[in-house]
């Protein structure tokens, strides 16, 4: 082999290889936010006299927030991070277990520090999806504001996050 034909080889398999390694990225991170997503429908499930966190839009109104660029990026990582602890600690994966499994495995890992940071800002990206303005891309139709007879503040926002 020739020098060229080396220095061809390395920079193909560099770039294969970066190709590979965020390819991976990117599926860690989507297996993540379906993970989170399953903990917002776990708190807010179908079936109550409320909206449930796909009706009022919870995992994709916390995709949108997370991957802002002016969202904290110290609870971003830490929302990945916990995520992947909680995927760790479940004996299976969470999704596939009942109902009750899923509670008393939250339950479990909310006695730790971490996890019951976690989890409660899980609780408050979901809260925000379900009270805050539809224009940012939760509370569907307002069904949060109807499930507790609540009125939007005026004046509304005309653009998301102000333009940011």
């Amino acid at each position: 082999m020739n020098r060229r034909e080396f220095i061809t080889a390395a920079a193909a398999a560099t770039l294969y290889g970066s190709a590979s390694l965020a390819d991976t990225r990117v599926r860690d991170r989507e297996r993540l936010f379906a993970l989170i997503a399953a903990v917002q429908r776990h708190f807010f499930p179908k079936g109550l006299h409320m909206p449930d966190a796909d009706t009022f839009n919870a995992p994709s109104y916390l995709r949108d927030a997370v991957t802002h660029s002016s969202f904290d990026p110290d609870i971003r990582d830490l929302l990945f991070e916990g995520a992947e602890r909680f995927d760790r600690f479940c004996d299976k994966e969470f999704v596939s277990m009942s109902e009750k499994q899923r509670e008393n495995t939250l339950r479990k890992f909310e006695e730790s520090d971490f996890g019951s940071y976690w989890l409660a800002q899980i609780m408050n990206l979901t809260l925000e999806a379900l009270l805050a303005d539809p224009i940012y891309g939760g509370n569907t139709n307002e069904c949060g504001w109807m499930a507790f007879e609540l009125s939007p503040g005026n004046p509304r926002p005309k653009e998301r996050y102000c333009g940011v």
